[in-house]
């Protein structure tokens, strides 16, 4: 059941990504950096979705920061991972479905940077019985990236505050995981 909960939420989240390209609004780079972008993203809530935890925060650079509105915000990987890691490792995961609504890309260098705006669904699904926990929720936020030696990682994570602005998302992680 939990491998089939998680294929579910992968394709899922292959699916709407790549769907919603066209939608996008882009400035600066070349269609080349909007892909890579684009990559590092999907594959990044694919890791998440996963339950891959070192290999999600090794998608974030040492000094990020992730600030929420409404709640803590978190300074470094080490931080990161030790609040992550109590949601990794409980039965009870959570899953995301994000798209890019805008991006900007300046360059592909190491030390050049690309912003991104997108709007998430998530929930909470309890690996022992496949159902959801509690409400899902759904929302928008900012992710400056810079390029590195080993590519794209995340710098700054931003929890806009524009909680309930993708219940389209919502709907559409709902659906396909509890058919």
């Amino acid at each position: 059941m939990q491998s089939l909960i998680r294929a579910l939420a992968v394709l899922l989240v292959l699916v709407v990504t790549g769907s919603a390209n066209a939608e996008q609004q882009r400035r600066g780079g070349t269609e080349a950096q909007y892909e890579s972008v684009q990559k590092f993203h999907d594959d990044t809530v694919k890791l998440f979705n996963q339950g891959d935890l070192e290999g999600s925060i090794d998608d974030y650079l040492e000094r990020l920061r992730v600030a929420h509105t409404q709640r803590m915000t978190i300074v470094g990987r080490e931080a990161l991972e030790e609040s992550w890691g109590k949601a990794f490792a409980s039965t009870q995961k959570p899953y995301i479905l994000s798209n890019i609504l805008e991006m900007e890309v300046n360059g592909d260098e190491v030390g050049d940077w690309a912003y991104i705006l997108c709007d998430f669904a998530s929930l909470v699904i309890d690996q022992d019985t496949g159902k959801q926990v509690g409400e899902p929720v759904n929302g928008r936020y900012i992710a400056l990236l810079e390029m590195t030696t080993d590519g794209w990682k995340v710098l700054l994570d931003i929890d806009n505050g524009a909680i309930g602005a993708a219940p389209h998302l919502e709907k559409r992680l709902v659906d396909h995981l509890f058919p």
